[in-house]
């Protein structure tokens, strides 16, 4: 069944995604400006659950790629991205024509590569502007620093080609690569030039799609939001709200006593040091992040970890807190969602689970953390 998104929607979703993507996934506020956008010029946002993808029909997955970290060649792109995103020197739409010259078909649908305030509207804002569907779907339910954290790469999904193309004018095609890792690094590479850049990549069948896929996932990022924005006008707990829609777990409550993190090979690393207050009073939480929030360790002793999803939002309002905007005396709630089972395979935890990142802890989900 096709839904078509009002302007509330994509509050809802931007939110909501940005919620779910665990400090990473792009800016919520450029999120909201490219669909609003969108209606400006009168056309409209389509979403479609993934079984209403024809077996034979193509999809493709748009994606910003760079670190989220606020530096001067960041906000350059970020401008000038505003500036081309609706016009015919579009990044995006340039891929896009580029990819289906590339597999001589046309493309029938976008899915999100991951949920974020940003690369989740991208999937939307690409189905609008060429006016095809976006698919209620995502590889893996959270934001990730890197393209071969996804369940595509889990089941030998190939992520090439890959179409790469900056608002500056360049653009590379990746007709083959030896891997995941490798393809990341060619983006990333792209990504440190020019502050940033747009991929669209792994073109499927929606019979592969379906085989594949994390399904449903953008419906739950919009029951967050939505979740979030009826707690706020009623005046109830938005952070009760939130985590209830989010099928979480409250993980810590405290201050950020220290944030410290740089830029580095087009990634955001960091930690977040938060004090505990209330019931954590006299607890300490440390949150290590590359882009995204990977790995904490409470009073020293390693906790919440990846693949499961470590949730940040402001303690009062409920609302998102991206590792951009990260800084010291927030107030912040923590909580953890559980990560979808395909991950929790030693396959998956191979793949996404701290001993990727080159962390020697064994993984503990966080069901048996928290009982």
């Amino acid at each position: 069944m096709e839904k078509v998104f009002s302007r509330q929607n994509i509050v809802d979703l931007c939110l909501g995604a940005t919620v779910l993507g665990t400090g990473g996934g792009g800016s919520p506020e450029l999120g909201m400006e490219l669909l609003n956008g969108i209606y400006d010029v009168g056309k409209e946002i389509k979403m479609i659950a993934v079984d209403d993808v024809p077996d034979d029909a193509i999809v493709v997955f748009p994606a910003g790629v760079g670190s989220i970290a606020e530096t001067e060649e960041k906000s350059r792109y970020d401008e000038q991205l505003k500036k081309t995103i609706m016009t015919d020197e579009s990044p995006l739409r340039h891929a896009l024509d580029m990819m289906e010259s590339t597999i001589g078909q046309k493309v029938y649908g976008a899915v999100a590569i991951e949920l974020g305030g940003y690369n989740t509207a991208l999937a939307a804002f690409l189905g609008a502007l060429a006016g095809i569907p976006f698919v209620d779907a995502d590889t893996i339910g959270r934001a990730k620093p890197e393209s071969e954290m996804q369940c595509l790469g889990l089941h030998q999904v190939p992520i090439t080609p890959i179409v790469l193309a900056d608002v500056w004018g360049n653009t590379v095609v990746v007709s083959q690569v030896e891997s995941y890792r490798s393809a990341e690094k060619i983006a990333r590479a792209m990504a440190v030039i020019g502050g940033g850049t747009t991929a669209v990549r792994c073109p499927m069948t929606g019979k592969r799609l379906k085989e594949t896929i994390l399904p449903g996932t953008v419906s739950k990022a919009l029951r967050v939001g939505q979740a979030l924005r009826e707690a706020q006008e009623q005046n109830t707990d938005p952070v009760e709200a939130v985590i209830e829609a989010s099928e979480g777990i409250k993980l810590f409550e405290g201050t950020v006593s220290s944030y410290q993190w740089e830029d580095r090979g087009g990634f955001l690393w960091g930690d977040i040091f938060i004090r505990g207050e209330k019931h954590y009073h006299g607890q300490k939480l440390r949150v290590w992040l590359k882009n995204e929030n990977e790995i904490s360790w409470l009073d020293g002793k390693p906790y919440v970890m990846t693949p499961d999803s470590l949730c940040i939002i402001d303690a009062a309002s409920g609302e998102p807190i991206t590792n951009t905007n990260m800084r010291e005396g927030l107030q912040l709630v923590v909580f953890g969602i559980p990560a979808p089972p395909i991950f929790r395979t030693p396959e998956g935890l191979a793949l996404v689970g701290p001993a990727h990142f080159e962390f020697d802890l064994p993984y503990v989900p966080i069901e048996d953390l928290v009982s």
